[in-house]
């Protein structure tokens, strides 16, 4: 049940994200930012919340989602949106991402998995 909550959370986080940039600022359609969002959402929660934060720190962790994050907005995005995502673009909603991350990373570390050792960066 951790888990559900957890993605939940990030879904949401990475959703409001990316609509007030790719769609507030940069006018993408609403419905298809949410679709990129859950796509963004479950492969960086695996990768680097699940993958990455557990045997590393809090530091490698957003530096993985950023760079995560901006290649799926920049390869996905044109699938989803059926039209071409300036890589810039990705790049600037990726570090706002990384920026929840940050905070995400800490409460992933300390209550949902707890068998990781804290690291002096966390």
């Amino acid at each position: 049940m951790k888990h559900v909550v957890a993605l939940i959370i990030k879904v949401l986080m990475v959703a409001v994200v990316l609509l007030i940039v790719m769609t507030g600022i940069y006018g993408y359609p609403a419905g298809a930012t949410f679709g990129l969002s859950l796509i963004i959402a479950g492969l960086s929660y695996l990768v680097g919340d699940l993958g990455i934060l557990r045997v590393s720190n809090n530091t490698v962790a957003t530096i993985g989602d950023i760079a995560l994050a901006a290649v799926a907005i920049w390869l996905i995005g044109p699938l989803v949106y059926g039209t071409g995502v300036p890589f810039t673009v990705a790049v600037i909603s990726s570090v706002v991402i990384a920026v929840g991350e940050w905070f995400y990373h800490k409460f992933i570390a300390e209550g949902v998995l707890p068998d990781r050792e804290p690291t002096p960066q966390s």
